[in-house]
């Protein structure tokens, strides 16, 4: 990096005074009494299924997450500030006004830089580790060593444009295998050298803004080797320089563990494809075989679907009494699966899978990885709910392992394991007969698999949308994601804050998560138009919903690809147009990528709850506000979820009279 840019970005970093280090502690015991409680949920979660279960848990004397939120009240200060610091055992040290500095002499500047960092590259870590394994198997499907069928034979053929492979005399499995091992390198890669992703990908105004900035990233396992390393005690003293390496974790999340992770699924099993489904707890089954899909990598979920089919095990599960097998969706794998294979019905995310099991109705619940609390085992046991873990990456006590080893050399045998988990499922629905069941009767319409080629199909092109974009019956767009949180209402600031968002004219994009309480409260169906604004209903002529639901997490990568045709054919920059990125009730460490990949394509960003850098004025006054010089975007934090949406609505109509646009 130059030396003019590291004048540029000193604000007076290097000469802290001590004296400058502000009380944190009020501001951070007003955002801990906002806490929401398990009886809030109970009385004001804007789904009646979660109420309702909740409180069926709470009567028969069952623990789920929000019990356990409760039990950790009151909430340690110093962790929600990020002041906590326990990187090496000198401490672990805090910082309060009588002790400014750890034993290293670290500051909370400094502290709470490192601690952003890290769980930064835990969430690239964890897409990252989740986009490996969809990578590899591709190239072990295309070289024969799995026997899975390449679907997405276009999306191959449209890859290999991208990066420009010669395509002369070659299979699509060949081209399939180049791909991967691209995305495997660029992955992976220590030695510095240009992404063909990123180039690909990246808009060339981004791609100008992040070299100037010395932000390009080599690769995620570097960039995470790299953070970790930084922030080592004793090695980067200086919280700003540690804020760069948080940009380029940004990065690497977005281009090789998201972007590369879609690029593979899609190569692998095909486009998501617009579908229509029934969501929410209503439509649990009592005479079928119930198998849940749970997690983020859908390798064993598609194949375990595939098998379920099969005329073997329909005949197996009638001689069981039950009219056939049915799956469920809890995550992102059962997204992946619904929009690919159909017929798997979405029912919750993470933090309200034990609310699903607590309705008695699942026979065997299938994991792969990540969002996975091991609390479930405790509810699984109390309904005989047989737990099947199916990734090394993700093993729990007390549940039953049936799954490839973590190197994936035993990829080959996916049908072999498939065929025990159909097996044992439609056991454990003979055995389970008498169980109680509690469902409670609550089901929507949910249209789902949104993405550029199904809006192509539908617009002809994004022209259209473009045009609704300019002429103001769409006032702005939102990319709704993130997870949920147990500090705020289960759900209501998603809820609230669409609400309002669609009374104004804004589009909504959603997957991943937060797209949940969309599917299953029928913001996701034509019948939500009266939710709308009398424009956007006009654009939307009753043919498409209000909340355009792209999927998984990992389908951020649509989502994008849809705002980047419309900034195309708007003539400017996503950068300066009615784009948001909310993720009102995110929990977990990818959410902070997430939400980071998006201000680093220049979206600003909407939060109902604070990341750890309230012990910091520097890095908060940076993290929130600070970077709209250098990234053309910053950060919004409130609580209050009228607030945010507010400020959303705000922000659009100076972005639209910026652009002279009504």
């Amino acid at each position: 990096m130059s030396d003019n840019h590291s004048h540029d970005h000193d604000h007076g970093h290097h000469h802290h005074n001590h004296n400058d280090f502000t009380d944190y502690k009020a501001a951070v015991k007003a955002y801990r009494d906002s806490f929401a409680s398990k009886e809030d949920v109970m009385n004001d979660a804007p789904d009646p299924a979660v109420r309702d279960m909740v409180r069926y848990m709470d009567e028969q004397g069952v623990e789920n997450c929000f019990d356990r939120f409760d039990k950790q009240k009151p909430h340690c200060t110093f962790g929600l500030a990020g002041v906590c610091c326990k990187i090496c055992s000198l401490g672990p040290c805090k910082i309060t006004e009588s002790s400014p500095r750890g034993t290293c002499g670290a500051d909370a500047d400094l502290i709470v830089a490192r601690n952003l960092v890290r769980a930064a590259a835990g969430g690239v870590a964890a897409h990252g580790a989740r986009a490996r394994e969809v990578m590899l198997t591709l190239k072990k499907a295309a070289e024969g060593d799995v026997n899975l069928p390449i679907l997405g034979k276009r999306k191959v053929m449209s890859v290999a444009a991208m990066f420009g492979l010669s395509t002369k005399d070659k299979t699509v499995e060949e081209l399939a295998g180049e791909i991967a091992d691209i995305l495997l390198e660029e992955m992976s890669r220590t030695v510095p050298g240009p992404q063909k992703t990123l180039q690909a990908i990246a808009p060339p105004e981004r791609q100008k803004t992040w070299e100037k900035l010395d932000l390009l990233p080599v690769g995620s396992y570097h960039e995470v080797f790299e953070a970790l390393h930084q922030t080592t005690v004793g090695t980067q003293g200086d919280w700003r320089k540690v804020m760069d390496q948080f940009f380029r974790l940004g990065l690497a999340f977005s281009m090789n563990s998201m972007v590369g992770g879609s690029i593979a699924q899609d190569c692998l099993f095909g486009m998501p494809q617009r579908t229509t489904v029934k969501a929410n707890l209503g439509t649990l089954k009592t005479d079928t075989v119930n198998i849940a899909i749970h997690g983020h990598a859908p390798m064993m979920a598609t194949m375990v679907i595939e098998t379920a089919r099969k005329e073997k095990f329909v005949k197996m599960a009638e001689e069981a009494g039950a009219t056939g097998v049915q799956f469920y969706g809890v995550g992102c794998s059962g997204l992946s699966t619904l929009y690919r294979q159909g017929d798997v019905i979405p029912l919750s995310n993470a933090n309200g899978s034990e609310l699903v099991i607590a309705t008695g109705a699942l026979d065997l619940w299938m994991t792969d990885i990540q969002g996975v609390f091991p609390g479930i085992i405790d509810v699984a046991n109390r309904y005989r709910t047989v737990v099947v873990t199916t990734n090394e990456s993700n093993r729990l006590p007390g549940a039953e392992h049936i799954g490839y080893r973590r190197e994936l050399e035993e990829m080959d045998k996916l049908p072999e394991l498939a065929d025990q988990i159909v097996t044992r499922a439609i056991e454990r629905f003979k055995n389970r007969r008498d169980v109680k069941r509690h469902i409670p009767p609550h089901e929507v319409e949910a249209e789902v698999g949104f993405n550029l080629n199904t809006l192509d199909h539908h617009y002809g092109c994004m022209e259209p949308v473009a045009s609704a974009l300019i002429n103001g019956e769409i006032k702005g767009i939102i990319h709704l994601s993130g997870s949920t949180n147990t500090r705020i209402v289960f759900e209501k600031t998603i809820v609230d804050i669409v609400d309002i968002l669609l009374k104004n004219n804004i589009l909504v994009f959603t997957n991943g998560c937060a797209s949940f309480p969309m599917a299953k409260l029928g913001y996701c169906s034509t019948k939500a138009l009266n939710k709308c604004g009398d424009n956007l209903q006009r654009f939307l002529k009753g043919e498409i919903p209000p909340v355009w639901h792209f999927g998984e997490s990992i389908d951020n990568a649509h989502a994008v690809g849809v705002f980047r045709a419309i900034a195309n054919y708007s003539g400017h920059q996503m950068k300066d147009l009615p784009f948001a990125s909310v993720t009102p009730e995110w929990f977990n460490e990818k959410g902070i990528d997430e939400a980071l990949a998006y201000r680093m394509l220049g979206f600003d960003s909407y939060h109902c709850v604070h990341a750890p850098v309230q012990g910091s004025k520097n890095v908060q006054d940076f993290l929130y506000g600070g970077t709209t010089d250098l990234l053309g975007s910053c950060m919004n934090v409130d609580t209050d979820p009228q607030k945010i949406a507010e400020k959303i609505i705000a922000d659009f109509n100076e972005a639209r009279s910026n652009l002279c646009w009504r």
